[in-house]
């Protein structure tokens, strides 16, 4: 989002909301920032921080000057970030440049870790605390710029200037100057290998009173007698994110793509399987669940890659390929993208190496990594459906099963499964996002039940605010798709939710989508389909199109009032007409009344929905339509009189509606009769 707000210590302490610094104050009030920062997430008293601005020398107002220090930075940052937790504080979640380097550092990124730094961590802050964070800090970021500079180095990178700028700056750090040693060799350079060891014997001797570890002096040896190999030894990379603990069913699923990626190495080129699906739906877990499945299948190694797709700026294939290459052992890297690709192919032609692309946004995001040998195999997941990835194995990922959906449930949120946690998925659409958001929710509140949450799910209007803990949200995630839409796309999207109806027909979708225009069945067809291919609709089948509940409660609360009627009055004309056609067979032709019958209900769902003022030109006309229809063919009966004749539209709209709801009951259809009536009452109460 672009008003994300992010705070930064890996140089001068800073903030952001989105490209806007936030004034901080002075340097006691951004010491306690990063001291809140550093404690991520956890609650730290009022003494601890007294102590951590002001050591042994507190003023005799150190309370009241925390407490200020605390309202500053609120209104500097939002009124809910500093939260005050008993006797203490703490910083509710946000984006720090801290946590991005632990992220790319544990995924195997530490170029893209080494980058976040600005300077010298917690620059210009005073005190005790803030220099023993910032040696903590600095040495993460040397442990991971040594990490970095080994892969270089067994790379055949040449970094021996770098190294030798380092080992000048950290003279007793004995890893950097091994990595020298190795790096000298390499290039030919054994002398000044071996004046490297000498000099870090003399170093350490004068510095500590100590020899070298036993781990310089075996490479000095290695050296000396030329046993150290010249080559580079391939790597193997496993940069697979970690396993999801609480994965839950898809056991057929898995079973699928794990005899797909586990065959033997083929001649036509690798396996390519692609999974796409709907926000939510659980596609990475799935991928990264049977990716940890095969490893044993491609000792060559493991790469992995979220390309973005789904937010804003997914990640070109440039730098991606950069890191690949980086990881494979590549020396020296082109500058060209074709020319990468090429090479990407070159060294996996002959290797076992698994390729994860998380979250694609195009085929041609993913065509440039793909590897070359038999042995290796590619898993994409994308929302889109990526028919354009030649040779790819597709598989749709639905939603979870009704008793997969409840066992997800009850092992996030602890409770035992009965027909209330089934009622709870069922309002979560069996989606396994807003499943598991709902379980947290309701483990996060002990003195929540059950029936609360389902309370608060079974309200339409309210269920996808529900849906959101922490920085997980089922409307965050389908407006990451919504938002990339062009806007004609976004508008059908938009239009084609406003019918209350289990199903959209081509003939449907070509009414909604008209604007005072004629809009081709070819086109509203072609416009449904590209829908599907972005997962945000479902086809089951041939020119039949149907909405996720929750999408389409999504797509309605985007749609605004004149744009819903623009929608629905074509398609309350055609319908209406339908009706009245309907009527006038249905005394000899048994469909045509049951097809009657049935509109009938869809009308008291319809007003159920969309309730309020009556609506002289859509839902009075439309009531009183079905409800002489329904006369005709002696589905109610009407009372004395006509009470289908003109009167005040509010009268009339009620009497329809008191028609309907009588003959629903009668036909025991008891709930949507009750609505009728209800909505009845209502309008005569206006």
């Amino acid at each position: 989002m672009h008003d994300t707000l992010r705070i930064s210590l890996l140089g001068p302490v800073r903030a952001h909301r989105g490209q806007t610094e936030l004034d901080l104050g002075s340097p006691k009030q951004r010491l306690l920032l990063a001291a809140l920062t550093l404690a991520a997430g956890r609650t730290l008293g009022r003494d601890q921080l007294i102590d951590v601005l002001w050591e042994d020398n507190p003023p005799a107002t150190a309370r009241n000057v925390l407490r200020t220090y605390a309202s500053r930075l609120r209104a500097a940052l939002g009124p809910d970030t500093i939260l005050s937790v008993g006797s203490g504080y703490r910083l509710a979640p946000v984006a720090t440049d801290i946590a991005d380097f632990a992220h790319l550092h544990s995924t195997g990124r530490p170029a893209e870790a080494l980058a976040l730094w600005r300077g010298e961590a917690l620059s210009g802050l005073p005190g005790a605390y803030a220099a023993a964070q910032r040696a903590a800090l600095e040495e993460q970021r040397l442990d991971v710029l040594e990490r970095r500079l080994t892969t270089d180095v067994s790379s055949g990178l040449e970094v021996t200037a770098e190294l030798t700028a380092l080992v000048a700056i950290h003279p007793l750090r004995e890893r950097l100057r091994g990595l020298l040693m190795r790096a000298l060799y390499r290039s030919g350079r054994q002398s000044d290998a071996i004046q490297v060891f000498t000099d870090t014997r003399r170093i350490l001797d004068e510095e500590l009173g100590v020899e070298p570890s036993a781990e310089l002096s075996d490479l000095y040896q290695q050296v000396i007698t030329g046993a150290l190999p010249s080559g580079t030894a391939e790597p193997r990379p496993a940069q697979l994110p970690g396993d999801i603990p609480d994965f839950t069913g898809r056991t057929t699923t898995v079973n699928h793509l794990r005899a797909l990626l586990q065959k033997a190495p083929r001649s036509d080129g690798p396996v390519i399987v692609a999974v796409s699906g709907l926000g939510g739906v659980g596609k990475t877990t799935l991928a990264v669940r049977v990716a940890h499945l095969v490893t044993g299948a491609y000792p060559d190694g493991q790469l992995h890659v979220d390309l973005r797709g789904a937010g804003g700026e997914p990640v070109g294939p440039g730098p991606v390929l950069e890191r690949f290459l980086g990881a494979l052992g590549a020396g020296r890297i082109p500058v060209g993208l074709d020319e990468r690709a090429a090479l990407l192919r070159t060294l996996t032609v002959d290797r076992r190496v698994l390729f994860l692309l998380d979250n694609a946004a195009a085929a041609a995001q993913v065509r440039p990594l793909l590897p070359s040998g038999g042995g290796c195999a590619v898993l994409v997941t994308s929302r889109t459906r990526l028919t354009d990835v030649a040779g790819a194995v597709h598989v749709d990922l639905d939603v979870l099963p009704e008793g997969e959906a409840v066992e997800l449930f009850t092992r996030i949120a602890r409770v035992p499964g009965d027909a209330l946690v089934a009622r709870v998925v069922r309002e979560c659409g069996h989606l396994p996002l807003a499943v598991r958001v709902a379980a947290a929710r309701l483990a996060a509140r002990p003195r929540w039940s059950v029936v609360d949450l389902l309370d608060r799910l079974s309200d339409e209007r309210r269920r996808l605010a529900e849906l959101q803990v922490g920085d997980l949200g089922v409307e965050a995630s389908f407006a990451l798709s919504y938002e990339q839409l062009p806007a004609p796309l976004a508008r059908a999207f938009r239009r084609l939710a406003v019918p209350d109806s289990a199903e959209l027909t081509v003939e449907l979708a070509a009414a909604v989508l008209g604007d005072g225009r004629e809009v081709t069945q070819v086109r509203a067809e072609r416009v449904c389909e590209e829908l599907v291919d972005l997962s945000l609709l479902e086809t089951p089948g041939p020119g039949r199109y149907r909405f996720h509940d929750l999408l389409r409660a999504f797509a309605l609360q985007r749609t605004g009032e004149e744009e819903r009627r623009a929608a629905l009055g074509p398609v309350q004309d055609r319908w209406l007409a339908g009706i009245a056609d309907a009527a006038v067979r249905a005394a000899d032709d048994p469909e045509a009344r049951e097809l009657l019958l049935a509109e009938a209900s869809c009308l008291a769902a319809m007003d159920q929905r969309y309730q309020g003022s009556p609506d002289p030109d859509l839902t009075v006309g439309s009531t009183l339509v079905v409800a002489r229809a329904l006369a005709l063919v002696g589905a109610l009966d009407p009372p004395e009189g006509d009470p289908f004749g003109p009167a005040d539209p509010h009268l009339a709209y009620a009497r329809g509606l008191l028609a309907l709801g009588l003959w629903e009951k009668g036909a025991h259809e008891i709930v949507r009769g009750k609505a009728a009536l209800e909505s009845a009452l209502a309008a005569l109460g206006r």
